[in-house]
């Protein structure tokens, strides 16, 4: 498996949508993000029926544009808890 190009973009929605987009079109590797000075690695996911969680996805973009990590680590179905403040995201359309 080859490794996905990393994404950058100096927009978050626009980074959100072309991770999200690229997820949705099937590609489901793992890849680096990087809005201004943050960067880091989201990882696509999908639930027990096998459907991408496009929320989850754009939620870990979201966290690492504001540098707001999630306190446990999980972003499912967009929701997540950064210093025990719920946050919840959307996915972008396609």
């Amino acid at each position: 498996m080859t490794t996905a190009e990393p994404l950058r973009s100096t927009n978050l929605r626009e980074l959100m949508r072309d991770t999200v987009n690229l997820a949705r079109a099937g590609d489901h590797r793992a890849r680096r993000v990087t809005i201004g000075p943050r960067s880091g690695i989201v990882t696509p996911h999908h639930s027990p029926d096998g459907e991408l969680d496009a929320a989850d996805l754009a939620a870990q973009v979201w966290a690492i544009g504001h540098d707001e990590p999630s306190d446990t680590g999980t972003y499912t179905e967009g929701y997540y808890t950064h210093q025990g403040v719920p946050h919840i995201v959307y996915a972008p359309a396609p």
